[in-house]
């Protein structure tokens, strides 16, 4: 008899046990598809509260961010030509163009939720400035939705567009 209650309180104690530790994996899981399905969209840059510090001189052009399920299309990098006073209009053009089509290349990227507390992300679009991890802070003021991204060297700060 007291074997029968010793295994039955093992049991007992091993489905409690089981049942916290799936509680915990499936709210970890929540709490990374909340922050998901909170950042997945399109997203202007407010550029005149926002600021990027990198080593290499380059501009945003446009202010959209998009974020989808498959990937992120973050800013267009502009590049400033190397050497452009000694080109004539035909090279600086056709040199444009190359530097258009590398931009739009490297803004195409990937992202995940690494964290949740604070909810965090990364960047992986490897030649484009913006690579890298970020904080994420996701509020709503009045009926407008906005979301910070920052790290040591970056603060955008995002407004949804396109409802």
């Amino acid at each position: 008899m007291m074997k029968k209650m010793t295994n039955i309180s093992f049991i007992l104690k091993s489905s409690l046990f089981l049942t916290i530790i799936m509680q915990v994996v499936f709210s970890s899981c929540n709490n990374k598809y909340n922050t998901q399905k909170n950042i997945c969209g399109i997203w202007g840059i407010y550029e005149d509260s926002s600021h990027v510090k990198r080593s290499v001189d380059f501009g945003i052009v446009g202010n959209v961010l998009y974020i989808h399920k498959k990937g992120v299309s973050l800013p267009l990098s502009y590049y400033s030509i190397i050497g452009e006073d000694s080109m004539s209009i035909e090279e600086k053009q056709k040199k444009r163009i190359e530097l258009n089509v590398l931009s739009e290349k490297e803004s195409k990227g990937v992202w995940d939720v690494i964290g949740s507390t604070p909810d965090s992300l990364i960047f992986k679009a490897p030649n484009h400035p913006l690579n890298g991890r970020y904080k994420v802070h996701v509020f709503q003021e009045n009926l407008h939705e906005y979301m910070i991204l920052s790290n040591d060297s970056t603060y955008l700060f995002c407004y949804r567009a396109g409802y």
